[in-house]
């Protein structure tokens, strides 16, 4: 008989399936830490803070200011003898000195633009330090910025108005020639984060009332096509209110133009060429004394008067002029900022920080008055700046 042929294998104690094993416990192991993360992050989000650490606390160079704007990774300081960009850490990243009387910043991303108001000095900024320095022709009256440096300058000429926009290099672009008895007074301009629109507001008096009109203009490609890149115009008297004086002009985004008058604000979509037929208008329920805006939401602090006692609140709303939600304030904050998903108000005397649609973050009186308020990258990481004193600070407690 033959003998069978015999097949011996070694065990080994491994397992083909022990692989597969591995794999499994590891996805397992990461969706429990994903978890935990969301949970921890959600958790945050989601928490009411009692009080802060001080992670950064340092002395600022100026000792007093005109004014703080946000700038891209910091805060822009400007005063009457000079400029600086501080940092989210309370470094100095730059400064430039000057001279001005009375002086006027606009900001946007990294670019800056300061001018004196009254006077004729102009600083264009780009963010680096370089500074370049215009002598305008007239006396200025406003500034704005746009995300790629094109500075929109107006100038009070007398009789006739000018609308200078500045390359980021401090080149002449294009001069926009008003006159006041056609066109009406100058009040506000606004340059859109891509620099090729600009819109204008002006006042003028028919029959002796007051009437305002807003004038578009697109200096891009699509302007090419019309007459010095006039692209339309509307009028206050083709609104709700016909003597709304439109004081305000910015562009919430690139496309999106908002119009902030005394009785009302409007919302026109400018893409190339304004949308002036049936504008979003809303009317306020309230006197208005401060507003702002993210890109997504416009907000406004409102004052009303309701039975012989004050209230202050804030409404916000989208960008199709829907009401987002109203807060009630415990009373007046003369700061006010809208920065990602929280709204900031600040006053000499106390902080409120709350989230859109969502919980208070922080409320606490402040040891000191309060120039402007700044969130980091993360949640509970917040930047308070008086005149001179800089912190950098870690929301902590609460549930």
């Amino acid at each position: 008989m033959g003998e069978g042929k015999q097949v011996t294998k070694e065990y080994t104690g491994e397992s083909r399936f022990r692989p597969i094993y591995a794999v499994i416990a590891a996805a397992v192991l990461l969706a429990v830490i994903i978890g935990v993360v969301i949970w921890i992050v959600h958790r945050n989000d989601r928490r009411t803070y009692v009080a802060y650490d001080e992670v950064i606390k340092k002395q600022l160079t100026f000792s007093s200011v005109s004014g703080m704007l946000p700038i891209r990774d910091g805060v822009l300081r400007y005063a009457r003898d000079g400029v600086e960009a501080v940092d989210l850490k309370g470094e100095t990243m730059w400064n430039v000195s000057y001279n001005m009387a009375n002086p006027m910043a606009a900001t946007c991303g990294r670019y800056a633009a300061v001018g004196d108001v009254g006077g004729v000095v102009l600083y264009l900024l780009d963010g680096s330090g370089t500074a370049r320095s215009i002598t305008t022709t007239h006396p200025i009256v406003k500034v704005a910025v746009s995300g790629n440096g094109e500075t929109a300058v107006m100038l009070d000429g007398g009789q006739e108005d000018f609308i200078m926009i500045y390359h980021a290099d401090g080149t002449l672009a294009t001069e926009i020639n008003t006159i006041s008895a056609v066109n009406g007074f100058p009040v506000d301009v606004a340059i859109s984060e891509d620099g090729t629109k600009v819109v204008v507001s002006f006042t003028y008096f028919d029959e002796d009332e007051i009437r305002s009109r807003l004038t578009f203009y697109n200096f891009g490609d699509i302007g090419r096509n019309y007459s010095e890149g006039h692209v339309g115009k509307a009028e206050s008297v083709e609104t709700r209110f016909a003597d709304n004086l439109y004081a305000d002009v910015e562009f919430i985004t690139n496309d999106c133009v908002a119009v902030f008058g005394d009785k009302s604000f409007i919302l026109y979509e400018m893409e190339e060429i304004p949308r002036i037929q049936n504008p979003v208008e809303i009317p306020y329920s309230g006197e208005v004394r401060r507003f702002a805006h993210n890109g997504k939401y416009v907000g406004f602090l409102m004052e009303n008067h309701e039975e012989g006692h004050i209230e202050y609140v804030v409404n916000l709303y989208d960008l199709k002029g829907k009401l987002v939600e109203t807060r009630k304030l415990d009373g007046y904050y003369s700061g006010f900022r809208i920065e990602g998903g929280d709204v900031m108000l600040y006053s000499d005397t106390s902080l409120y920080i709350y989230r859109i649609k969502g919980k208070d973050k922080f409320r606490s009186s402040t040891q000191q008055p309060l120039s402007i308020v700044l969130a980091t990258e993360q949640s509970n990481g917040f930047v308070f700046i008086s005149d001179n004193q800089f912190n950098r600070v870690r929301l902590i407690g609460g549930e």
